[in-house]
């Protein structure tokens, strides 16, 4: 698929999607209920419909109304295959609750989730009891069952196995000590925590530097509104900022979503940002270059980088070794890119560097990147001429909705 976007100035009011990171994270928690769970707020991408499917496979009966998801736990079933389509989140949730429950499945997936390092996952599943494959990239077969105790572990790549592992070792018979080293993206286990709270379970977090876990906890049903998704909306506010004016709803300006800081990096630049109670406002002013540390939200990067091509001057970004196992080498997808539409990238070890100018017209690609599309779109608003995006279907990985919302912005 590819999309021709103009030049074009940005006015309108969308409707944030859901969150697919608080909504897959209470999808695995919902498995693991007595009772019905509802969830309202919520928006079917491709990885949420992988979800869907798992905890269906695990054995939980849901309903999908209009307005809300209803989930009914049960006792877990066990699986032969867990299957998690391109979803690395997906992968590092289930899999420590597959491992629960299944004594012997292969975790497999497909296109972009084949060449991600899972390597982390394996290792602390091993630690935890299980025998895994010596692979670090799917499909694998895990055999044996997860069980609580101490562990340590390096979560310099990721978060998400943390938050896997924080959802499943409360049901284990033992209490569970997780030591962590090299602890990024610290929101997304703030989000994790609260909301496994939500159910009933309790973890100590000891300054990010270590988890306790009490083992024979149980998880109680509950109702769970769903939050916007900030990842999703970052681009479409960085091509207000940089175009003409967005209102965005059903945005918590006071989120546990690690991407909230995107309001930080609009101000920073020097765009106007209004809020009010869930409703954000940013509207275009003068652009200066600007620094900012992205190393706890990496997938604010490519939102980073549109706005960062259309400020005055050079702006310096750290973090950006987070950015190797996305669904692409962003950092350098990003660089090659964006060099075709004439906006110069520097990669200097954990810097990256953007340098403002002019943005000409070309085809890209999005590299089956549902956030290099994104980005692209919002680079298109300024451009000199026209700007084509081959593989632009990816959206539908988080954002289903995506151009269609952007159409009716731009003018």
């Amino acid at each position: 698929m590819q999309i021709k976007l103009n030049p074009c100035k940005i006015c309108g009011n969308i409707y944030a999607p859901a969150s697919k990171s608080m909504l897959i994270r209470a999808f695995a928690a919902s498995v693991l209920c007595k009772g019905k769970t509802i969830i309202r707020n919520f928006t079917l991408c491709d990885d949420v419909e992988t979800a869907i499917n798992i905890i269906k496979s695990l054995g939980a009966e849901i309903e999908i109304h209009s307005s809300e998801i209803q989930i009914t736990g049960t006792f877990v079933n066990k699986i032969t295959n867990l299957y998690c389509g391109e979803s690395a989140l997906c992968l590092r949730m289930f899999a420590p609750v597959a491992g629960f429950f299944s004594d012997d499945f292969e975790a497999s997936g497909k296109n972009t989730l084949l060449n991600r390092n899972i390597g982390d996952l394996m290792q602390a599943l091993n630690l935890l009891g299980m025998k895994c494959e010596n692979k670090k990239y799917l499909p694998v077969r895990l055999k044996g069952k997860i069980k609580g105790g101490k562990i340590k572990i390096d979560a310099n790549g990721t978060s998400q196995t943390l938050s896997g592992l924080l959802t499943i070792l409360p049901l284990c018979s033992e209490n569970s000590v997780i030591d962590v080293e090299n602890l990024h993206s610290k929101p997304y286990i703030d989000l994790t925590v609260s909301i496994l709270e939500k159910f009933g379970v309790k973890i100590i977090n000891k300054n990010y530097k270590s988890f306790f876990i009490k083992g024979n906890q149980s998880y109680n049903a509950c109702t769970l509104n769903i939050e916007g998704d900030w990842s999703g909306v970052s681009c479409l506010l960085a091509a207000a900022a940089t175009g003409g004016n967005i209102t965005v709803e059903n945005l918590n300006p006071k989120s546990k979503q690690a991407d909230v800081a995107m309001l930080d990096v609009l101000r920073l630049c020097g765009a106007n940002v209004m809020i009010e109670k869930n409703k954000i406002t940013v509207e275009k002013n003068r652009l200066n270059a600007f620094e900012f540390d992205a190393t706890d939200c990496p997938d604010l990067f490519p939102a980073i980088v549109a706005l960062a091509a259309n400020c005055k001057g050079t702006s310096i970004v750290k973090g950006a070794l987070r950015l190797q196992n996305k669904e692409s080498n962003r950092a350098k997808i990003l660089q090659s890119e964006f060099a075709g539409l004439g906006i110069k990238i520097e990669l200097k070890e954990d810097i990256m560097y953007i340098f403002g100018n002019s943005i000409g017209s070309a085809t890209v690609s999005a590299h089956n990147d549902h956030r290099i599309a994104m980005a692209l779109a919002a680079a298109s608003v300024n451009a000199s001429g026209n700007i084509i995006i081959e593989n632009a279907e990816c959206v539908t990985k988080s954002y289903p909705d995506f151009w269609k919302d952007f159409s009716e912005i731009t003018n």
